[in-house]
């Protein structure tokens, strides 16, 4: 990566290059990104109406930045395990949450918000750190816990037995989640009061995520929602990955207590482990590892309770 300092004259002729490939816009304190299949060039405000910061990532980054510049800073290109570079949109010190569980039938529900800064940038490129669902389980188990220790987060384990007495009394899944990420990332933003940008993998309208917190004394303010955040900020990405470890550490757990194997997601495999482990075990356990709101359930009482 490269940064580069413009004027608004310079910025302006960045942007008018690249307009045909802008793919965001004022998105918190960032003007513009635009994404090329070689580069992905980001652009932030400043205070200093006529002094502007332009990041240049791609393969051959400092060519295009001086282009712009005579005095562009170039960064160190880090080991990439991956194949293909995410080139996140924003990289300066940040805050992000993202969940995972909301989909599987069996397990919790489990919220994560962590910190990313220059240091933590050097795990996210060791370990190409991106959306927890483009890496495999094994990987996620492999290298979270070689930083877990070493980055700041903070993370909600909500237990089924929580879950299905919030859905019992009329949360639904959003409003949950809602007020779960708002947990995560208050905490954590105590911890780094001095950071500005939050953000978070959008999972719903920004009027109805605060409409979901009504009532809640402290609110975290000023979150940037970006549908596949993962994908556009590390600190997201950093989020989804503790979270999907935490949340497979729980399924671990319910394996060895009961010695099955839990299958993930919603599908018809997961219908016939948990007809076989209703009949192994009995419906109270069920009822302790199953989300009672999905419709899994209702059809496997349905078709479990006997009729007389």
């Amino acid at each position: 990566m490269v940064t580069i300092k413009v004027d608004i004259e310079t910025l302006n002729k960045i942007r008018k290059d690249f307009s045909d490939f802008i793919i965001g816009e004022n998105i918190g304190y960032i003007i513009f990104v635009a994404k090329t299949k070689d580069y992905v060039v980001t652009a932030y405000n400043n205070k200093k109406k006529n002094n502007f910061k332009v990041t240049i990532q791609g393969n051959d980054p400092l060519t295009l930045a001086l282009k712009y510049s005579d005095e562009p800073l170039s960064f160190p290109k880090k080991k990439e395990i991956i194949k293909e570079s995410p080139y996140f949109i924003d990289v300066n010190p940040q805050i992000g949450s993202d969940e995972v569980g909301t989909g599987d039938f069996l397990g919790p529900v489990v919220v994560c918000a962590a910190y990313c800064d220059n240091e933590t940038m050097k795990f996210i490129n060791e370990f190409g750190i991106t959306d927890s669902k483009k890496i495999t389980d094994k990987q996620i188990l492999s290298f979270v816990p070689l930083i877990i220790k070493k980055v700041y987060f903070e993370a909600k384990i909500l237990t089924i037995e929580k879950y299905n007495n919030a859905t019992s009394r009329g949360y639904n899944l959003n409003k949950i989640k809602a007020i779960l990420h708002n947990f995560c990332l208050l905490k954590l933003h105590a911890r780094v009061p001095y950071v500005h940008n939050v953000y978070m993998d959008k999972f719903v309208e920004e009027d109805k995520y605060y409409e979901y917190l009504n009532g809640i004394d402290k609110i975290q303010k000023g979150i940037i929602f970006k549908e596949k955040g993962e994908t556009y900020f590390p600190s997201v990405a950093l989020a989804s990955c503790i979270a999907r470890y935490l949340f497979l550490q729980e399924i671990d757990s319910i394996n060895k207590k009961y010695g099955v194997s839990v299958p993930l997601g919603a599908g018809e495999k997961v219908n016939l482990f948990s007809k076989s482990f209703i009949h192994k075990f009995g419906l109270d356990e069920f009822n302790k590892i199953a989300k009672k709101s999905f419709a899994n359930y209702k059809n496997l009482i349905n078709e479990t309770t006997p009729l007389f």
